[in-house]
């Protein structure tokens, strides 16, 4: 979707951004590949993956749970999608789905950007600007550009982090992509697109242009109570009575008064005669 813009006499991207909560994501840098080949099959993969240039992308899906205001946001996607489709024949834009999570049944944004355009899409290679060193950092990627693919302007996703700094404002740098995590509160800036496809057909993208980190404190606090959970509890110390053993007898005076009471409780030989031949009469 875009806007003439009559000052540089050229067409102006617009650009729509949403906020939310990473909930699946497909971001860089890619593995760096073995240094040698170990086998036929590994050179195979090699050639492997240059041939899925065209498909290789930085996607991201964010949620807003149940919030309201996001659930407006996405109805309001349907809008952007019939006015696309009223400008081109009937029935022949696709790519909008439904983007309801089918396990949770939260809303899900979906957006991405591949990283290489045909050449063929442009005059000649000098459109290649190249990779940022946070996204390539070993070069993978870079390493895939040549004749007939390259990292275009329309290829390029932002990758940066918010901080508020003491007087309330805002400061924003280059944040590195492998640091963003599931459940990471952000926002991505993103632009509709419909790209020609075959049969006269037209394709319906959601196109990711920029990620911006806002918050990483509530899924590093959840991470930490995670860990917790996980460390493995102390033996439990099992209490001790000590006790001291009492004496029963404290001194000649406690002796003397028990031998007393012991006495007076001791019954007279002639009484206990007397009891059993009454007993026996």
């Amino acid at each position: 979707m875009s806007n003439f813009d009559v000052d540089i006499g050229a067409m102006d991207e617009v650009i729509f951004r949403l906020q939310g909560i990473v909930s699946d994501k497909m971001l860089p840098p890619m593995a760096k590949p073995a240094s040698y080949v170990h086998s036929i099959e590994d050179c195979y993969s090699c050639d492997r993956t240059v041939k899925q240039q065209p498909y290789l992308r930085t996607a991201i899906a964010i949620t807003g749970l149940r919030d309201i205001v996001f659930n407006k946001v996405m109805e309001k996607l349907e809008e952007v999608f019939l006015r696309f489709a009223n400008n081109f024949p009937a029935d022949s834009v696709s790519g909008y789905d439904p983007v309801l999570h089918k396990d949770t049944g939260f809303n899900v944004f979906h957006a991405h950007s591949q990283y290489f355009t045909k050449v063929s899409a442009y005059q000649d290679k000098s459109d290649n600007i190249g990779f940022h060193p946070l996204v390539d950092p070993d070069n993978v990627l870079a390493s895939m550009v040549g004749d007939s693919f390259i990292h275009a302007i329309d290829n390029k996703v932002q990758f940066l982090r918010q901080e508020i700094l003491p007087e309330g404002t805002a400061r924003y740098y280059s944040y590195n992509p492998a640091s963003i995590r599931i459940g990471d509160i952000v926002e991505i800036s993103v632009a509709f697109v419909a790209f020609p496809a075959q049969g006269n057909k037209y394709k319906f993208v959601v196109a990711l242009r920029r990620i911006l980190v806002l918050d990483q404190e509530a899924r590093e606090k959840a991470d930490i109570l995670r860990m917790r959970s996980c460390y493995t509890p102390a033996k439990r110390q099992v209490a001790v009575l000590c006790r001291t053993k009492r004496q029963l007898y404290k001194g000649q005076i406690d002796i003397e008064d028990t031998q007393q009471r012991m006495a007076r409780m001791r019954l007279n030989e002639d009484t206990v005669h007397n009891s059993n031949t009454m007993s026996q009469d």
